[in-house]
């Protein structure tokens, strides 16, 4: 019985406008002192994003200090503007809502001031966003059941095309899916089985039932290709299509420009009364499906990308990957080893990277680790990362990621 009552997961927030964050960046540098201008929640978040950055912050600017105490970060001194603007060599940032501004800017110019910044809403408002650990309803991770792949698709996140046969242990999937339901109290957002591409793992049933049974009430995902869906009705391993019925399962499809007829999976979902979605970028607001682009998601081989960039990165405090008893920030991370191995690379994960599942005490840690910038990120160039071509098959060279 599918529940109706269960609410719609939010998973893709408005990211970061990139340009004024390397506008604000520049402004800093200039500044030995920097302070922050206001002191409400939001500019507790872009306290915390300046210190993933390794920006030091002096504090926060107000009109009115006194009686002000916040308690969503760390504590920082917080000053009257009017003090604030009268130190030497120091830099304001602008976070406020704008319809405050006209409580400093006056006063900026009428003490002729002008080391101040000022940002967008947008940015104040998604950076945020972006900064916040989320509620249990709102927690999720996914899982590999398969690291190869039917299609070999260029610049695959999870390093598909290049994976050597590797299926997800059976025994190391259901004790960590036992631990992680004890942790979560066996509640969450959305789980994602996924790949590689997941149907081609002979027990998905079992892994369905493994992870129904530790979170009943979440939303259950699976992600495919679709091209083995329509195989899965008569399989000598199950009926996957009841199997989805009865569990409560969603079906997710990326749709490839391959010789595949996709219409009839949705027909078959109708028939079995499963909720399916088909789409050729599964990451866009709509599903939409027009012609799929591969995008070309930049490596700096160096480890030294520019550190705000983490706070537009589509995988930020989202796409969480659970894999051999770890709890990982993104899937690109969490499959690196494939990627390495195949280039000869030494992109390198340090215990920062990720949690041991075995060894925290509640999801509430996942939450916070999610919501923070973590080591490896400093080999994602997202400065530089775009849509990159319409799609085709792999060259398999290490070309397409750097």
């Amino acid at each position: 019985m599918r529940n109706s009552s269960r609410a719609k997961i939010h998973l893709f927030n408005d990211l970061p406008h990139l340009y004024e964050l390397e506008e604000m960046m520049a402004f800093c540098t200039k500044y030995e002192h920097l302070y922050i201008c206001g002191a409400e929640e939001n500019q507790e978040y872009l306290l915390k994003f300046f210190d993933n950055c390794g920006i030091n912050i002096d504090g926060y600017a107000v009109t009115c200090p006194e009686g002000l105490a916040l308690s969503h970060y760390r504590k920082v001194p917080i000053l009257a503007i009017d003090e604030v603007i009268q130190k030497p060599d120091t830099g304001v940032i602008l976070a406020l809502p704008d319809r405050y501004y006209r409580y400093f800017i006056p006063k900026f110019r009428k003490a002729g001031y002008s080391s101040y910044f000022v940002m967008t809403e947008y940015n104040k408002r998604t950076i945020a966003e972006q900064l916040k650990p989320r509620p249990i309803e709102e927690m999720t991770f996914e899982i590999n059941l398969a690291d190869h792949c039917n299609l070999s698709c260029q610049m695959c996140d999870h390093y598909s095309q290049l994976s050597e046969e590797n299926f997800v242990n059976m025994e190391t999937f259901e004790k960590d899916l036992l631990q992680m339901g004890k942790l979560y109290n066996h509640r969450a957002g959305a789980i994602t089985l996924l790949g590689g591409e997941p149907l081609l793992h002979k027990e998905i049933i079992k892994c369905l039932k493994i992870v129904r049974r530790e979170f009943p009430e979440a939303e259950l995902i699976i992600l495919t290709n679709g091209l083995l869906l329509l195989k899965w009705e008569n399989s000598p391993n199950g009926n996957l299509w009841q199997a989805c019925k009865e569990l409560d399962v969603h079906i997710t499809v990326t749709l490839y420009p391959v010789k595949f007829d996709y219409a009839p999976l949705k027909n078959k979902a109708e028939e079995y009364g499963i909720p399916l979605a088909m789409s050729s970028n599964i990451h866009a607001d709509e599903l939409t499906k027009v012609v799929k682009i591969s995008d070309k998601h930049v490596f700096n081989l160096s480890c030294d990308a520019p550190k705000y960039g983490f706070i537009s990165c589509l995988y930020f405090n989202k796409f969480n990957v659970l894999r051999e008893g770890r709890y990982y920030a993104c899937p690109v991370s969490a499959c690196i080893g494939i990627f390495n191995k195949k280039f000869n690379q030494n992109l390198q994960l340090t215990e920062k990277d990720s949690v041991d599942i075995y060894s925290t005490e509640s999801w509430e840690d996942f939450a916070a680790f999610s919501a923070g910038r973590v080591p490896f990120c400093g080999y994602c160039d997202v400065l530089n990362w775009r849509r990159h071509s319409e799609w085709k098959a792999s060259s398999k060279k290490i070309e397409e990621y750097v």
